[in-house]
């Protein structure tokens, strides 16, 4: 979640269009939510301007699929890095429009 997004999230539960129960549903796992073999931070786009990046080396793809999932639902951006091409494929299999350039590994 970044700054534009709470802001909106915000908005919403000011206006009435979002009960408080659903915003606080959204905040549940801010700034981290533990998947388990994962901690995914939420908030860092808060605190730093950009969305957590996801460093591939060492992780299955099906872990990195899961947390670029997580990630992709509170914002339009995602990086990851040190990427092959299964992860590439397992990415794309959460977010269609995921680029992959396999010289630098993102």
């Amino acid at each position: 979640m970044d700054p534009s997004h709470l802001k909106k999230l915000l908005e919403e539960v000011r206006e009435g269009v979002t009960p408080v129960d659903s915003a606080l549903d959204r905040l549940r796992h801010m700034p981290f939510e533990d998947l388990g073999f994962a901690k995914v931070d939420h908030h860092r786009a808060l605190r730093q301007g950009m969305s957590e990046v996801i460093f591939g080396q060492g992780k299955t793809p099906e872990q990195v699929a899961a947390i670029a999932a997580r990630l992709l639902e509170g914002s339009g951006n995602l990086l990851v890095t040190r990427a092959n091409e299964e992860i590439a494929a397992r990415v794309r299999g959460v977010c269609e429009e995921a680029e992959y350039f396999p010289l630098s590994g993102v």
